[in-house]
């Protein structure tokens, strides 16, 4: 079966100012069908095949189509009847990926009502906080809705969600009407991570969500061909498992498997899974495949079962290190039938802006723009900031007082932030390649700027296998200095330190002016706090806000503490 469309082409434009724009060769149509249109004709052409199914006691409780299309029904109907919720309403949920969340979601779909995504943390203890109350003010919601047992019930009036879901098990009950809706009228509310501020609200439409699918088809036809069948542990607040996977999974009839997060203790139970329930597509980032990747490469057998029905591993590309992505590269090319995908997208658009048009060759490949978007290159302090616009792309921030535009350039481009360059890969397609956040980006006081991705990737390749991650610091100091985090395996190792030393040693040698020399380093005592935001959805640390909120370890380290690289060393 064929991945990927044929004849793929990046065309590659100048405009009036001199940048390059880039667009798909494919056409993206004008008439799209909403996303509740998708499931309502599954519904009826295989109402037995499941749509998602969840742990539960005994085995895996089983959601099919038309058991969802009925829940849509009826938990809209209680949503009308009880709470006095219509078209326009917003319903913010706490409730984790499951049958349950789904069934909310499809509610709101069906109704018109907008559906929030709340981050689970800020209301953890289900009282009023400063995160908690802005996302609030910001969501507005006219109702909140908790899992039976979250203090957030009795802290800040949530309603239990098994109040609304009971009635899905029934065999009949009161429905509602669908109702009629637009393209541009808000489905969805994410957040964004905060990693670069404050989390800023995203409404997604009904538009955006059928334009990413439909782009989808038409960049991987193997999704339309062969409906796919996906193990996922993605947290729903986010738009990659809230937003693109499961409705990449509703717009193509395919089957979700929700899986708990990836750890030590979980992969093995994730690994058989995986083979067990038949999955074509693991979908994940980079921290969840650092963990399948230690259970695969031990077990051959495990990874035999696991990849016998196997299509594809897909990822962020632009966030995996140069160690992880040559362990992923050689398990798949030993299996020799599953390929490694990519993207790149934002919360901004609507999850996706980017993907690749064939099978991997490095990480960073961000790929080709979905068809019906236009990525623009704009020269921007000595790299090209990567602009875009198209149907993806959201209405605005939605803040406390209200909707604000989003940071688009003279020409109406949504600014991202990131960095991109053209790459001509292996089989002469020319793709974009990730060169860097802009906003991760300072000065030393030499005036020589740092690129801290690019650097911080360089970094844990070198001391890769035993730090999982690193956090940079000397905005305008005289030199750099480095916070490593050891790898689990290999923190109570008594020459972790001296071995880091002469990793970032080789480095410096290699490496030596002032933006990309270590002068000083030291290893974390602990991992980041999730909590104090130092932790993406994606697993990764937050170098801004780990900066922010550790000012006097790297004050410490700038002033002299720590240990220096072992090239560094002064004799004695």
């Amino acid at each position: 079966m064929t991945l990927f469309a044929d004849n793929l082409v990046l065309r590659i434009d100048d405009d009036a100012e001199g940048d390059r724009r880039c667009r798909s060769s494919l056409d993206l149509p004008s008439d799209l069908p909403d996303v509740f249109d998708r499931l309502e004709q599954w519904a009826r052409s295989i109402p037995s095949r499941p749509l998602l199914t969840e742990p539960s006691r005994g085995g895996r409780k089983v959601l099919t189509y038309a058991d969802a299309l009925r829940a849509a029904e009826v938990v809209q109907a209680r949503l009308a009847n009880e709470h006095g919720l219509s078209a326009g309403c917003r319903l913010a949920s706490l409730v984790p990926a499951g049958s349950d969340a789904l069934a909310l979601k499809l509610a709101c779909l069906r109704a018109g009502i907008v559906h929030i995504a709340l981050p689970p943390f800020p209301f953890r203890e289900g009282k009023p906080n400063e995160t908690g109350d802005y996302l609030l003010a910001t969501g507005r919601p006219d109702m909140i809705v908790a899992p039976d047992d979250h203090p957030a019930i009795s802290g800040i009036g949530a309603v239990p969600v098994s109040s609304l879901t009971v009635a899905m098990a029934e065999a009949s009950g009161e429905r509602s009407a669908r109702v009629t809706t637009k393209s541009s009228d808000w489905a969805e509310i994410f957040f964004t991570s905060g990693s670069t501020g404050q989390p800023k609200g995203v409404p997604i439409t009904r538009g955006m969500i059928a334009s990413n699918q439909v782009a989808y088809s038409l960049l991987w036809p193997f999704l339309a061909a062969e409906p796919p069948v996906v193990l996922d542990w993605l947290p729903w607040h986010h738009v990659f498992g809230g937003l693109d996977n499961i409705y990449k999974v509703i717009w193509h009839g395919g089957t979700m498997h929700v899986d708990v997060p990836p750890s030590p203790a979980t992969i093995r139970e994730t690994v058989r899974l995986l083979g067990e329930l038949g999955a074509t597509l693991y979908i994940a980032v980079p921290r969840g495949l650092k963990d399948l990747m230690d259970c695969l490469e031990k077990d051959e057998a495990a990874a035999a079962r696991a990849a016998r029905r196997l299509r594809a591993i897909y990822f962020a590309g632009a966030g995996i290190d140069q160690g992880l992505w040559a362990r992923l590269r050689a398990f798949c090319d030993g299996l020799g039938t599953v390929e490694i995908l990519s993207g790149y997208g934002a919360t901004e658009a609507a999850s996706t802006i980017c993907l690749c048009p064939g099978p991997l060759e490095r990480p960073g490949e961000l790929g080709h723009p979905l068809p019906g978007y236009t990525v623009r290159l704009v020269e921007t302090d000595g790299r090209s900031e990567l602009r875009i616009k198209g149907p993806n792309v959201a209405p605005g921030y939605l803040g406390p007082d209200g909707l604000r535009p989003l940071p688009c350039d003279e020409r109406g481009f949504y600014r991202t932030g990131d960095a991109a360059v053209l790459h001509r890969r292996g089989d002469a397609q020319e793709v974009l390649l990730f060169d860097g956040r802009l906003s991760e980006d300072f000065k030393l006081s030499s005036g020589v700027k740092v690129r801290v991705g690019m650097l911080r990737a360089a970094l844990l390749a070198r001391c890769a296998p035993r730090a999982d991650d690193v956090v940079i610091a000397g905005e305008n100091a005289d030199e750099l200095v480095a916070l490593v985090f050891p790898a689990a395996p290999h923190a109570a190792d008594p020459d972790l330190i001296e071995r880091i030393a002469h990793a970032l040693g080789a480095w410096n040698a290699e490496n030596p002016s002032g933006s990309t020399a270590i002068a000083r380093f030291a290893i974390a005592a602990s991992g980041a706090d999730r909590e104090a935001g130092e932790v993406s959805d994606k697993g990764q640390i937050v170098q801004s806000r780990y900066l922010r909120n550790h000012a006097d370890t790297f004050a410490r380290l700038l002033a002299g503490d720590g240990h220096a690289p072992a090239a560094a060393r002064s004799p004695g």
